[in-house]
C-alpha cells in the first residue's frame, strides 16, 4: 500500500466503471452498485488544493515527523488502555459556537434556487453526524446567514468538533473549508502526539464512513491526500504500521463488540496495489462478520496471496476480484474460493449460490456433526447384491426372505423411534404417528426396561423372523437405481463373525452394512402409499445360507419422515445442488494425506515450540487445529496476543472452527 506505486486501472471502459458507481444524493458512494456490477467500488471525491487547519492556514507538512508518527503508530497498533477522547472545548456545555464554512459556492449545486445553501445544510448535518462508535451525536445547526461568499453557522460547542474535522471534504464537485471564527483549533485541547493522529486515523475513517449503507471506503488509501500530508506512506516502516494502528483506532470507537459488527457490513480495499493481505490482515480480527468485501484493482497473482482469509469472514456473501492478475494466472481460482466462503451468493458480480443451496447448508450445520460422504468396502460384490436383493425381497415376498437369509441362529428387532426430528420442510409439523401396527413389538429399550419384555421382542430363526415381518405394514423402498439420493448405505469388513460350522471358534470375517432412507407404507386395497417413514437398519453377515451369505443380526428402526438432508454430504465446494449416488455404486475413496507442509516459523521459534503453542491454544480455546494454526500465524506465533485476537472473532467463527467441549 504504498503511495507512490501507480495504481492498476480496471479493464472495463471508463464509462462503464462510471456508470457502475451509483452515487447517493451527497455524494457518497454504495458498496451495493459495485456488487450488481464487475467493477470496483470507486473512492471518494478527495478534497483539492492545500489542506488548510482550522484558522484557514495552509499547511505544506504533516504535523509530525516521520520518527514520531513510527512512534505514535507502534503505540497506537500496540495498546489499548488509552481511549479516543474529543478534545475539551472551553466554552461550556451547549454554548453556541460560530463556525465559517467557505468554498461551496463552486458546487454543482449552484445554480438551484438558493445557490445549493439548503443542500449544504443538511448534508453538513449529516455528514458531522455519521460517525463511529457506540455514541455517535445527532449533529444539528441551529443558526445560519451568508455574508458575501462565506456561510456562517452557529453550533453547540459539543457538535463544533465534528464539523471543523470535515474541513477539507468534499461536496458536490466543491471543496468545503471549514473553521471556527475564534481561530480555536480542530484538535481543541488534545494532550499529546499519540492523542493527535488518533484524532488524525478517526477522522479518515469517518470521512469514508457512510451510516446509511453501513460502507467503510478503505480504496486508494496511498492517494488520500490527508495521508499523504502526513507522510505515512512515505517509508515502509510506517506504511506496514498504519492500517493496524487505525483499525485499532476503529475498535476503541466501540463500546460493545455487537455495535462494531453492527456498524459495518461492508468493506472496499480497491485500487491499494495489494500484492498479498499482509499490510491489512487485521481487517478480519475487528470486522469478522463483514458481508461484502471489494479487492478489486489490486495486484492479488495467485489464491496464495489470498490465503490469508481462507478461514476467515465465515459471514460473507459477496466478493469483487475483479482487476487482479489472478483472473489471467488461475483461470479456475473461483471454485476455490467458492469453496473458502461457505455463505458466499455472489463472486465478481455473478451468483455461485442461491438461497436456497444457503438455506440446505445451514440446516446441515445444525446437525451436531458435519455429514460426510458414505463409505462402502465391498469384496467380490456381496455387500452390494445384498442390498440390492434384500429391500426388493421384502416389499414383495418376506416369507422367502426369510428363508433365504436367515437362519436358526439369526436374530432381528425392531424399535419405534418416536421423538425422532421430522422434516423440516414439511408443510404439517403436526401430523400424527399412527404407530399402533408397530408398538407391540417394538423393542425400544429406552421405553422396554424389563428383561423379559426385552427377550420377547428380539426374535431368533426364520420361523419367529417371518411372524415378526408380518405385522409391519406392507412396505415399497425408493428405487435404488432411480432414487438413489434417497439412500445412504454404507458397508465395511469385520472379523469376528460368530462361525456357524463351529470350526472357526474365533470368528470369521463378515460385513458391517448399515442402511438410512425412507420407506412408504402401502394400502392393500388401493396399493397406494399412505404413510412415509424413515428407517435405518443394520446388518452383520457372515458366511452361509444357500446364496452363501448369511445375517447374523437385523436391527430396524422406524421413525417419522425427517427428509434427505442429513444424507447429503457436506461437499465444500459445493455450488450446484448437492447430488448423492448410493455408496455401492462409487469406487472406494481415498483418505486424504496429510498435508507434509511445516509451518512458516518466525526467527527463534522452533517447530517443537510451535507444536507447544498449538497444543497450548487449542486447550485454551477448544479450537481446532487448523483455526489454531491460523490464529497463531496472524499474530506471529505470539501465545497472548493469539488470545486476544480469538476473543475478538470469537462470535463470527464457523461452528467448525471447535472441536469438542474440553473435560471439566
Amino acid at each position: 500500500m504504498v503511495a507512490g506505486r501507480a495504481t492498476p486501472r480496471s479493464h472495463v471502459p471508463a464509462a462503464k466503471r462510471r456508470s457502475a458507481l451509483k452515487a447517493d444524493r451527497d455524494g457518497d458512494l454504495s458498496m451495493g452498485a459495485a456488487i450488481k456490477g464487475r467493477a470496483g467500488v470507486g473512492k471518494s471525491t478527495p478534497p483539492t488544493g492545500p489542506r488548510k487547519d482550522a484558522g484557514g492556514r495552509a499547511t505544506r507538512t504533516g504535523i509530525l515527523g516521520a520518527t514520531a508518527q513510527r512512534e505514535i503508530l507502534r503505540q497506537a497498533a500496540g495498546t489499548r488502555d488509552v481511549s479516543m477522547k474529543e478534545g475539551r472545548l472551553s466554552a461550556a456545555r451547549g454554548t453556541l459556537v460560530e463556525l465559517k464554512v467557505t468554498g461551496w459556492q463552486k458546487s454543482k449545486a449552484s445554480d438551484s434556487a438558493d445557490g445549493g445553501l439548503s443542500s449544504l445544510i443538511k448534508w453538513l448535518e449529516k455528514k458531522a453526524s455519521s460517525k463511529l462508535g457506540s455514541r455517535a451525536r445527532n449533529v444539528k445547526i441551529k443558526k445560519s446567514k451568508v455574508e458575501g461568499t462565506d456561510l456562517i453557522i452557529k453550533v453547540t460547542a459539543e457538535d463544533a468538533l465534528s464539523l471543523v474535522r470535515m474541513n477539507g471534504y468534499g461536496w458536490a464537485g466543491a471543496t468545503v473549508n471549514i473553521a471556527r471564527l475564534d481561530g480555536a483549533t480542530s484538535e481543541g485541547a488534545t494532550s499529546s502526539e499519540a492523542e493527535k493522529t488518533k484524532a488524525m486515523l478517526r477522522g479518515v475513517l469517518e470521512r469514508r464512513y457512510d451510516t446509511d449503507s453501513k460502507f467503510l471506503n478503505l480504496s486508494a488509501l496511498g492517494q488520500d491526500e490527508e495521508l499523504r500530508n502526513q507522510h505515512i506512506f512515505d517509508k515502509k516502516s510506517t506504511t506496514g504500521k498504519f492500517f493496524p494502528a487505525m483499525m485499532k483506532v476503529f475498535d476503541m470507537a466501540f463500546d460493545k463488540t455487537e455495535d462494531r459488527d453492527a456498524a459495518v457490513t461492508s468493506v472496499s480495499l480497491s485500487n491499494n496495489t495489494l500484492d498479498d493481505l499482509t499490510t491489512v490482515s487485521t481487517l478480519s480480527l475487528y470486522l469478522p462478520k463483514l458481508q461484502n468485501l471489494d479487492l478489486s484493482n489490486n495486484n492479488f497473482a495467485s489464491l496464495h496471496g489470498l490465503e490469508t482469509w481462507r478461514k476467515r469472514f465465515y459471514h460473507l456473501q459477496h466478493l469483487i476480484l475483479t482487476g487482479n492478475p489472478i483472473e489471467q494466472n488461475e483461470p479456475t481460482y473461483h471454485q476455490q474460493i467458492v469453496s473458502w466462503y461457505p455463505n458466499l451468493r455472489q463472486l465478481n458480480g455473478i451468483q455461485v449460490r442461491t438461497e436456497e443451496d444457503i438455506a440446505k447448508r445451514a440446516k446441515l450445520a445444525d446437525l451436531p456433526f458435519p455429514i460426510k460422504s458414505a463409505h462402502f468396502a465391498d469384496e467380490g460384490g456381496i455387500a452390494e447384491n445384498f442390498v440390492r436383493t434384500f429391500f426388493t425381497g421384502f416389499d414383495t415376498d418376506r416369507n422367502t426372505l426369510a428363508a433365504y437369509y436367515y437362519d436358526n441362529q439369526s436374530e432381528f428387532s425392531y424399535a419405534v423411534n418416536v421423538s425422532a426430528p421430522r422434516d423440516p420442510n414439511a408443510a404439517d409439523k403436526t401430523e400424527t404417528g399412527d404407530w399402533e401396527a408397530y408398538i407391540k413389538h417394538s423393542r425400544n429399550l429406552k421405553k422396554i426396561t424389563q428383561l423379559p419384555a426385552r427377550q420377547n421382542r428380539n426374535f431368533r430363526g426364520p420361523k419367529a423372523i417371518a411372524e415378526a415381518f408380518a405385522t409391519i405394514p406392507t412396505t415399497k423402498h425408493p428405487d435404488l437405481a432411480a432414487e438413489a439420493r434417497k439412500w445412504l448405505v454404507e458397508a465395511k469388513m469385520i472379523s469376528g463373525v460368530p462361525d456357524v460350522t463351529g470350526a472357526s471358534p474365533i470368528g470369521v470375517d463378515g460385513f458391517l452394512i448399515t442402511v438410512h432412507g425412507e420407506l412408504d407404507e402401502i394400502d392393500l386395497a388401493t396399493g397406494q402409499a399412505k404413510k412415509k417413514r424413515s428407517f435405518d437398519r443394520t446388518f452383520i453377515l457372515g458366511p452361509g445360507g444357500p446364496a452363501g451369505v448369511r445375517i447374523v443380526s437385523d436391527l430396524l428402526t422406524i421413525r417419522s419422515y425427517g427428509g434427505t438432508q442429513a444424507l447429503e454430504p457436506d461437499h465444500l465446494d459445493a455450488v450446484a445442488p448437492l447430488t448423492q449416488t448410493p455408496a455401492m455404486l462409487q469406487q472406494p475413496q481415498q483418505m486424504p494425506e496429510p498435508s507434509a507442509s511445516a509451518p512458516a516459523l518466525p526467527p527463534g521459534l522452533d517447530l517443537a515450540q510451535a507444536e507447544l503453542l498449538l497444543a497450548q491454544l487449542m486447550q485454551q480455546t477448544n479450537m481446532t487445529l487448523g483455526y489454531a494454526r491460523d490464529c497463531l500465524e496472524q499474530v506471529a506465533w505470539q501465545y497472548q496476543p493469539a488470545l486476544e485476537a480469538f476473543a475478538r472473532v470469537r462470535d463470527g467463527l464457523p461452528p467448525d472452527a471447535f472441536g469438542a467441549p474440553p473435560a471439566q
